[in-house]
């Protein structure tokens, strides 16, 4: 049997009626430029009193953490989804207290949860890497403080299924 996580961290939304605690490490924390995180961050800000998603070079930031490490522990019943197309595998949650983005999750499929890194309290994990890059608003030259990449690059793969591996080995 393995041993728990000892790290836990807690992201609350913005009234702090909802807590997500995730455990362990993250697989990696990264800003993604793809379309579908564009749209899906103009949805929730422009639900009423939102926070902002979009960072201000047009990514949305997340950490990335093994779904089985992450859960609610305060105010489920305040998270909805909201899907970009009915038929969409993956939603974004928000907390609808507040509506504050808390992550995106899959119905099925990915073994992993992106938690919105404006969630963490400071200091909040360092960003890693750009993804998806080819999709930034083109008037955005991004910063070269971390990689950025057109699509997702190898190293990014072999860290989900890393922890894709780890899950399935009860590590």
């Amino acid at each position: 049997m393995s041993k728990p996580p000892k790290k836990v961290t807690t992201v609350r939304c913005a009234c702090g009626s909802v807590e997500v605690e995730a455990r362990g490490e993250p697989i990696m924390t990264t800003a993604c430029y793809c379309d579908d995180c564009q749209e899906g961050a103009r949805r929730i800000e422009a639900l009423p009193d939102a926070r902002p998603v979009l960072s201000p070079d047009g990514g949305t930031e997340y950490v990335l953490y093994r779904k089985d490490r992450v859960r609610c522990e305060k105010g489920a019943e305040l998270l909805r989804p909201h899907k970009l197309q009915e038929k969409s595998v993956s939603h974004r949650v928000v907390a609808t207290c507040c509506n504050t983005a808390m992550f995106l999750g899959f119905d099925r499929g990915p073994h992993w949860v992106s938690v919105y890194r404006a969630r963490f309290q400071q200091p909040a994990p360092p960003v890693e890497a750009r993804v998806q890059t080819k999709f930034k608003p083109a008037s955005v030259t991004l910063p070269t403080d971390v990689p950025s990449y057109p699509s997702y690059p190898l190293g990014f793969m072999l860290k989900l299924v890393g922890a894709q591996v780890a899950m399935w080995l009860g590590r």
